[in-house]
């Protein structure tokens, strides 16, 4: 039984492959200049059988040849757009994050400016106490800060009450601050 199965299989497969040659044998010899276009292309693709079927003019390989370089030329085209639109996005996103940098320096320029302002309305206010003060006893007070601070502060108070204080002052302390506020020093 099993041997009487392999012989039909056997046999399928010798009438297949026969059927098979048949048609190829019938497309190779009779058909070949008569097959319709797709199927000579498709034909012509096969290795070894397909050079047969080939039935292009050399003028139609010249045009397709064309066609194929200008194909390759379009896509070195579109290689090189997509190339410069990469370019274009990394520089959008350098250009986003210098924005995002120059925002965050101006928000730091302004308090630092803000808090320069108020620095400076201190100081006129600290001015103001002192031109209230007694000349001696406001002389006596700066001898003990730093030349830096007193400058900053005679520079918010009124010439009259710089005058008082200075005079009140040692005289080789006051002769320093004076250099240092015309800007000699």
């Amino acid at each position: 039984m099993a041997e009487k199965k392999y012989t039909l299989i056997g046999v399928a497969v010798v009438l297949i492959a026969t059927l098979i040659a048949g048609v190829i044998f019938y497309l190779w010899f009779f058909k070949a200049g008569k097959a319709g276009p797709a199927f000579s292309n498709a034909i012509s693709k096969i290795p070894f059988i397909g050079a047969r079927f080939s039935t292009r003019t050399a003028e139609e390989k010249n045009v397709l040849e064309e066609i194929e370089k200008e194909r390759s030329m379009i896509q070195a085209e579109w290689d090189k757009i997509n190339t410069q639109l990469e370019e274009i996005s990394k520089k959008q996103e350098e250009l986003k994050n210098k924005e995002i940098e120059l925002k965050t320096k101006e928000e730091e320029l302004n308090l630092a400016k803000a808090k320069m302002e108020k620095s400076e309305q201190n100081m006129k206010n600290i001015a103001q106490y002192y031109e209230l003060m007694e000349a001696g006893k406001a002389a006596t007070i700066f001898e003990s800060m730093e030349d830096e601070i007193v400058i900053q502060i005679f520079s918010n108070m009124n010439k009259e009450s710089v005058a008082e204080i200075l005079a009140n002052m040692d005289p080789k302390r006051a002769a320093a601050i004076t250099k240092k506020l015309s800007g000699l020093q």
